[in-house]
């Protein structure tokens, strides 16, 4: 059975065990959740902005709408991409600035949710960068993140070259080339290697040396 591939039929979810949870870890949970907006639904990311301060004090109406629909999200892209070979990839959108991070800062430091966060800002200014996304849409992403009570930038003391080094290792590279998930626009993700100056561009803005 181990590595089959089988989609679940049903996901159940006790919205009562997320009261266990610091305040700390609960928002980094809400790192993935924003990312399904940012990457395909946008509907749910307005929904998210309109009930974050719900969503922090941990209604459970609030709860179980975001789990319904992060769960749906997340369904649909898995099951069109078992194995990976593409649409499955926008699932790391932030992740790999994000793991960079947390590899240099040292595991723990940072919770994942909380590098991720900031990763989804800076791809989004790297998107910013192309033309594909405008500042009123990156200060837009950063105040939905903010609302959420997560870092919006990693700490500047970081040497850019370090982090650029580790996104070097990412999962995502081909034949010795880094794909980024960026957006095209908020809602609409994709993969690509064609981002030019950007990235360094983005990396020189965030990190001091």
């Amino acid at each position: 059975m181990i590595g089959a591939f089988h989609q679940p039929t049903r996901v159940l979810a006790d919205v009562g065990v997320l009261d266990s949870l610091p305040n700390r870890e609960f928002a980094a949970g809400m790192a993935e959740v924003i990312k399904y907006g940012l990457i395909r639904d946008c509907p749910f990311l307005d929904w998210l902005d309109a009930n974050m301060a719900a969503i922090n004090a941990r209604d459970a109406d609030a709860l179980i709408e975001v789990i319904r629909r992060s769960c749906a999200n997340k369904a649909e892209v898995v099951a069109a991409d078992e194995r990976e070979a593409g649409q499955r990839a926008l699932l790391n959108l932030g992740h790999t600035y994000g793991h960079a991070l947390e590899a240099e800062l040292g595991y723990g430091k940072w919770l994942h949710g909380e590098a991720v966060a900031a990763g989804m800002c800076m791809a989004a200014d790297t998107a910013r960068r192309l033309g594909w996304l405008d500042e009123g849409q990156c200060e837009h992403i950063e105040r939905i993140i903010a609302a959420a009570q997560l870092p919006t930038a990693p700490p500047r003391e970081l040497e850019r070259a370090r982090i650029r080094a580790l996104m070097a290792r990412d999962k995502k590279v081909t034949a010795g080339t880094l794909r980024l998930v960026l957006m095209r626009d908020i809602g609409h993700a994709v993969v690509t290697r064609d981002y030019g100056d950007a990235l360094d561009e983005t990396l020189k803005r965030y990190f001091e040396n």
